[in-house]
């Protein structure tokens, strides 16, 4: 019998407040001041293996050279980070591939029609994990067909990249304090192309709560089982969870 995987999207839009106001002691980087939800985001979703190498892959015909080069700006921007967020988890931009990646520490991209009215999403993030925990296998990053902005692009992805390192969206946080808040629409830049200081931060709370607790994979949807969207973004960002054989 094949082993099921547990995977869950994770939405550009979404938002879930659940950190406490971080002291700036914790780090020297971040502000004197990182509070979930104003000027940092939270953090609960799965993360790489600590010390891990992610491999990044853009498919084609989705993609093209120029969308690599605005990959590999939020991909060097969160790698140069790696020790000093804590996570030790390189990111490093392979180019383009005719298939979608599925071994350890494999990421690609691939495009698809998000967004609309209800869902006012820009990318999703869908993690796999075999062992159905908090830990990632490989991940897919499927990106909005409108997304066609270099610098939006590189917005978008170093936004998921975050969600790939425990962070949660964050849809009133301050502009410019964290990679994790809303972007304007498929056209216009946040101007942000990697991690803040207080995403740096929270990256690190993350990580060293999986030193202590690696919780199971959250529970499974029943087939057919509606999932209520909204038309705003939402305070609750529950992961969408199903199985695939």
């Amino acid at each position: 019998m094949k082993q099921k995987i547990a995977f869950f999207l994770i939405s550009v839009f979404a938002c879930a407040i659940s950190l406490p106001q971080m002291r700036a002691t914790e780090t020297s980087n971040a502000p004197a001041r990182c509070v979930a939800g104003h000027t940092a985001p939270a953090s609960g979703f799965w993360t790489w293996p600590a010390k891990s190498q992610v491999n990044v892959y853009l498919r084609q015909p989705d993609f093209s050279e120029v969308d690599v080069a605005a990959v590999r700006i939020a991909a060097e921007n969160w790698d140069a980070t790696a020790s000093e967020n804590g996570s030790n988890v390189h990111f490093s931009v392979h180019g383009l591939t005719r298939e979608t990646k599925t071994a350890a520490g494999e990421m690609t991209l691939v495009r698809g029609a998000i967004f609309n009215k209800q869902q006012r999403h820009l990318a999703v993030l869908e993690a796999h994990s075999i062992r159905q925990d908090q830990i990632i296998d490989y991940a897919l990053v499927i990106v909005d067909v409108t997304v066609k902005n270099a610098a939006v692009l590189t917005n978008v992805i170093a936004h998921e990249i975050g969600h790939s390192l425990g962070l949660l969206d964050c849809v009133k946080c301050s502009s410019g304090s964290t990679a994790m808040g809303l972007m304007k629409g498929a056209n216009e830049s946040n101007g942000i192309e990697g991690p803040t200081a207080c995403d740096k931060a929270v990256v690190g709370e993350a990580y060293r709560e999986l030193l202590t607790r690696v919780g199971p994979a959250p529970k499974m949807l029943q087939p057919g089982q509606a999932v209520d969207e909204g038309e705003e973004p939402q305070e609750d960002d529950t992961p969408v969870v199903r199985d695939r054989p």
